[in-house]
């Protein structure tokens, strides 16, 4: 997630909870939280910029994929990555499911992060190596908010690739569900960007 300044902090909050326990925490609380390793953390604040490239991403998404299959949630879907460790990412979509009770992800097939100063070492780092991990999933794409540029990793035949493809023009392909998101989509209004015309 990305924030208007560095991630809140609290020093009261509890320790080694379950996930069950942090839900039920969740629900009496107004600001928001991940947990991570059985502690809860705030989460930071967002700007409009951030905002509006999770929109695009999502009204690119809704506009190709089929909605009878799949189902694109912005930020408050829970996704387990851990024993004691629960993600908000900020947009993700899932294979549907008839349980419209349920709060977690049992597979998620894309997950995205926009990322800002404030965010970028967790996003590339830990809650890369936590998203990488849940077996289920085929592309994980961290978007800049600050600059027009992309970072995407798809599960191959061999695994995952040891570095990301990084775009700043044309189009990302989620292969997973047959949808491409090209960067002018993702950054409308934020950033403008000129694609070169393409080659006879």
């Amino acid at each position: 997630m990305s924030s208007l300044t560095e991630p809140r902090q609290r020093t009261d909050l509890p320790t080694n909870m379950t996930v069950d326990e942090f839900f039920d925490w969740l629900d009496t609380h107004e600001d928001r939280y991940e947990l991570v390793d059985g502690t809860p953390v705030m989460m930071p604040f967002v700007k409009r910029a951030h905002a509006r490239i999770v929109g695009n991403i999502d009204f690119c998404l809704q506009s190709q994929i089929d909605r009878s299959r799949y189902m694109v949630t912005q930020g408050d879907f829970a996704i387990r990555t851990g024993p004691r460790s629960i993600r908000f990412a900020d947009l993700l979509v899932e294979p549907s499911n008839d349980d419209l009770g349920g709060r977690i992800s049992e597979r998620t097939v894309l997950i995205v992060e926009v990322l800002s100063d404030s965010t970028a070492k967790i996003d590339f780092n830990q809650k890369r190596l936590e998203y990488l991990g849940l077996s289920g999933l085929d592309t994980y794409l961290i978007a800049s908010q600050e600059e027009a540029r992309i970072w995407v990793w798809t599960r191959g035949a061999g695994g995952w690739p040891q570095t990301p493809l990084v775009l700043t023009q044309g189009s990302v392909a989620i292969e997973a569900l047959g949808a491409r998101l090209p960067l002018a989509e993702i950054y409308r209004g934020v950033h403008r960007i000129d694609d070169p015309a393409p080659s006879d």
